[in-house]
């Protein structure tokens, strides 16, 4: 679906703030019944998961591929870069007791708010692509902004910050995501097919390696059938919003 420059920015700006107010409900979530959110972050990881990959193999890639023959070879670059820079900063979160949560500082807080930047940039670089593609993206980010929020808000409350400085940080991180549609727009409104292809493939290698690197292990750490049927349904939500949209 051809779109205009303005409507491209509106979607980006749009969407972007709904995934920003996805990460917000995790913090609120949180703030509210922390043991509660905790322990029943796993359903929304394990559907983010069947979302995110869906995404990234039916959506993301074939555009990328059919916009540039790079397209493979700069989504294994991103999945090294992504497992190299997550290793440096170490912002993996963990809900377990028995397990060792990483320090949260100020490296981990801008790590966290990197991310969600580079997943508002996915969201305008989709809408770029064209409006299911865009669409697809940001339900991605959306789905899987709920649980990071959830996550980061109990780290930096566990690191031993306090509430009212808790919420603030977790509010920037989300403001990054609507920020980074909009620095998208204006840093690759209009630009050539290769390039965008490039884009999308970084975007599918971002979401591949979340997927696999991040939310898949959760599910595996917090095993229950019920995070396999939420896996499949969350890819099965993807296949069928995009058929429908397709076929608009």
């Amino acid at each position: 679906m051809e779109m205009n420059i303005n409507t491209q920015l509106i979607n980006s700006v749009l969407y972007g703030a709904v995934a920003g107010l996805a990460t917000i409900g995790g913090i609120y979530i949180l703030l509210a019944n922390e043991k509660w959110a905790l322990r029943n972050s796993i359903l929304f990881i394990s559907f983010a998961a069947g979302v995110m990959l869906t995404v990234a193999f039916t959506n993301l890639l074939p555009e990328a591929i059919e916009a540039t023959d790079k397209a493979l070879p700069v989504v294994l670059v991103t999945l090294i870069a992504f497992y190299v820079v997550e290793h440096i900063i170490m912002i993996h979160s963990c809900a377990e007791e028995e397990c060792s949560t990483h320090p949260m500082g100020w490296m981990g807080f801008i790590g966290i708010g990197f991310h969600s930047l580079l997943d508002g940039m996915a969201i305008g670089v989709g809408f770029e692509a064209g409006f299911k593609v865009g669409l697809a993206t940001a339900i991605g980010v959306l789905l899987h902004e709920v649980p990071e929020g959830i996550n980061m808000t109990a780290l930096l409350i566990h690191s031993g910050y306090e509430k009212r400085r808790t919420v603030m940080l977790s509010w920037l991180v989300a403001l990054a995501i609507p920020l980074g549609a909009v620095i998208s727009h204006l840093l690759f409104k209009g630009v050539s097919e290769n390039i965008l292809g490039i884009l999308l493939a970084i975007a599918a290698g971002s979401f591949i390696y979340i997927s696999a690197a991040d939310l898949i292990p959760e599910t595996h750490r917090n095993s229950r059938k019920t995070n396999i049927v939420l896996v499949i349904t969350g890819g099965l939500l993807v296949y069928i919003v995009g058929n429908v949209i397709g076929r608009h």
